[in-house]
């Protein structure tokens, strides 16, 4: 962490808590029928629980080495989150283990038989319970996760609001970015995109679906506020990560966007229809 903006580290954290319950409810929505179909969500879900707890073990990497860690009561609040990272772990240890409990195609050795049939739907019906529990565990923690990331955020807010704002006094303003760029960033910060190729043209995945140009990562990556291992192959797909200028910038925006506009009085009805008559 270069710079102590506090109110950076609120903003990911509520984002995270966001991310966290949103999987919770795709996790808890998935119709269990063992085969291709949700052997391929779960291989998808596996992969943003990783991603997510990856994100929650870099925000206590975060403030552990902000001005944070010299408040009272900070300690708590990083064995919290802490403990959220182990918890986010083992939801993506579960949703491995139903992974693994998915019936696979395949024909075995020998090559095909009459009974091959009669066997796959006895292993699909076995699955069913055991996705069902791993499934069910995953939500758990997920939740669990989602609450506890909530908790510190208000807690720092809380305890912390002026100091944060006195820090971020100091600071640059965050950067102001069009609608596109702000909404690039916020499919960013819910994990699991990717830079990639494809038909040797590069293309931005996002895990919601949104939309994101080439020309509108370009930018971002410009301006600091994401950033991908540029060691990684395109062909392989480089995981897009948004920095902590990034979350500033949305924070910021979301500050603004909930700011009251003022109230001015309208002119009245006769006044625009003379005014448009004068105009003739």
């Amino acid at each position: 962490m270069n710079h102590p903006d506090i109110s950076v580290h609120v903003a990911y954290l509520r984002h995270l808590g966001v991310d966290f319950a949103d999987l919770r409810a795709t996790v808890l929505g998935l119709e269990i029928a063992p085969g291709r179909p949700t052997l391929d969500t779960l291989s998808t879900l596996f992969y943003r629980a990783q991603g997510t707890a990856t994100r929650l073990a870099a925000e206590v990497t975060g403030l552990n080495g902000s001005p944070y860690t010299r408040v009272p009561g900070s300690r708590e609040s990083l064995d919290a989150l802490r403990a959220g990272v182990s918890t986010a772990s083992l939801a993506a240890s579960d949703l491995a283990h139903a992974l693994a409990a998915t019936p696979l195609e395949g024909i075995r050795f020998g090559g095909p038989t009459e009974h091959d049939e009669q066997f796959r739907d006895q292993e699909r019906n076995e699955a069913v319970p055991v996705l069902t529990e791993h499934l069910q565990e995953a939500a758990r923690q997920l939740e669990l996760c989602s609450t506890v990331c909530h908790y510190v955020a208000h807690g720092i807010s809380k305890d912390l609001s002026p100091a944060a704002a006195s820090a971020s006094a100091s600071l640059p303003a965050p950067a102001k970015l069009n609608t596109k760029q702000y909404e690039a960033l916020d499919a960013f910060t819910k994990g699991g995109a990717q830079l990639e190729v494809r038909g040797r043209r590069a293309r931005i995945a996002t895990i919601d679906g949104t939309a994101v140009t080439t020309a509108t990562f370009g930018s971002l990556d410009d301006l600091g506020l994401v950033h991908h291992d540029s060691s990684v192959s395109l062909a392989r797909g480089r995981d897009i990560t948004v920095t902590a200028e990034g979350h500033r910038a949305l924070a910021h925006r979301s500050r603004s966007a909930s700011r009251s506009t003022p109230i001015t009085s309208a002119p009245a009805p006769a006044a625009v229809r003379t005014s448009g008559q004068a105009g003739r």
